[in-house]
Formats: structure tokens, sequence, C-alpha cells
């Protein structure tokens, strides 16, 4: 058992733990409970006169003054809780003027609401947070249309060098004639073919097919080839 300090007076019961009473009038304006400063006095009035009875009981000789010392100890905690009473309304203004926080002052908790919106204030707020997500989910839909363009633009750059390097494979293994000095004799021919005919006269077969005489026509037997 330990004493417990009442404001009508010194009564004997546990200490129950105590803690600040925090209560919200507009802004934080914080009230200590007494018996928080009570208990604390309690606590610290019991320690030092058990500090100070072991340190006489180490000093004391015989069994009767122990039993004395400790009769003592009891109400010597009593006379000064008894003689704190009349400091702990001084004790507990004093926390007050610590811990108070001025009404100008916010808490941290309460920093969001230092700035208060009206009704149409909020709603244009929240249409503007709105159009904002709108256009966030276009921006994300477009950057990944573009992002699958440029992936189709990247293959077909590769189908396109593939092709070149093929037609460069093609063109530089395969040897092509230069018949361009041979135009020139297939106009003479058109144009003899064509007075020929203008003039409807009896024409061979082996003097329509060789009109030139330097060029050599060699007969073949089809059957035999």
């Amino acid at each position: 058992m330990i004493i417990r300090l009442a404001k009508t007076g010194i009564v004997e019961g546990p200490v129950h733990k105590s803690h600040a009473k925090v209560s919200y009038v507009g802004l934080h304006t914080y009230t200590f409970n007494l018996l928080v400063i009570e208990n604390i006095v309690i606590e610290r009035i019991q320690s030092r006169s058990k500090k100070l009875c072991e340190t006489l009981e180490k000093m004391c000789k015989s069994d009767s003054d122990n039993l004395a010392l400790k009769a003592n100890e009891k109400n010597l905690v009593k006379t000064y809780l008894a003689a704190s009473v009349p400091h702990l309304k001084n004790i507990e203004n004093i926390v007050r003027k610590f811990v108070a926080i001025p009404d100008n002052v916010l808490a941290n908790e309460d920093k969001l609401q230092e700035i208060q919106y009206t009704e149409a204030e909020f709603e244009n707020i929240r249409g503007k947070l709105e159009e904002f997500q709108q256009r966030a989910r276009r921006a994300a839909v477009l950057n990944a249309t573009l992002k699958e363009e440029l992936q189709l633009i990247e293959q077909f750059s590769i189908c396109a060098d593939n092709t070149d390097r093929l037609s460069h494979i093609i063109e530089s293994g395969i040897g092509c004639p230069d018949i361009s000095d041979k135009i020139h004799e297939l106009v003479n021919y058109y144009e003899q073919f064509r007075t020929y005919l203008g003039d409807r006269a009896s024409v061979s077969q082996k003097s329509l097919y060789n009109m030139k005489d330097d060029i050599k026509y060699i007969d073949c037997d089809m059957d035999a080839i």
C-alpha cells in the first residue's frame, strides 16, 4: 500500500496512472489533471524517504531502532505530503505556462485546417482535380500509343535495312549485259521493217528476218534439237 494525496486530505490507496487530458475548443487547449502532479510529488517523497531510512538502518544496531525507524518513515511521508499540498496549485500553474499552446499556433496535426474553403471553392477544386485526372488518363493513353508507333517504326527500319542489304547482294551477284549499244541497231531494223510493210512488196521469210547481210543466219532443224 502506498499513500495517495487527495484534495481533502491524505488517504491511503493505490496510485492510478494518470495522463494529460487534452480538450479541443477551436484550437488546442491543454488541461493537465492535478492528479498527475500529485502522483509525481508522491513518488518523489516516497523515494527520498525510503532512501533516507535505508541509510539510517545501516547505521542502527538494534532491532528496536529499526522498528521505530520504519514507523517514523510513514509519518515522515505523511508530513511531507501535507506540507506539499499548498504548493501543488502553484506547480500546476507553472506547468500550464510551459505546456500551453497560444491560440494563434496550430498543432502539427491541425495545420491542414489552417486554410478553410467554402463549399463553392471546394467544388471548384474538386472539378479541377477531376479535370487533371482525365488529362492524366489521356496522356497515359497517348503515351502508350506513341510507344507502339515507335516500336512499329523501329521494326520497319529493320525490315528496310534488311531489304536494302538483300537487294545489294542480289545486284552484286548477278551480272547484267550492257545492251545500250544495240538500241540503235534495233531502231534501224524497225525502220526498215516499217518501210517494207508500207511498200507492200513481197518479202521472203529470209529477207524479212535477215535484213542485214552482216548478220549471220543459221538454219536449224527444230525437230532434231
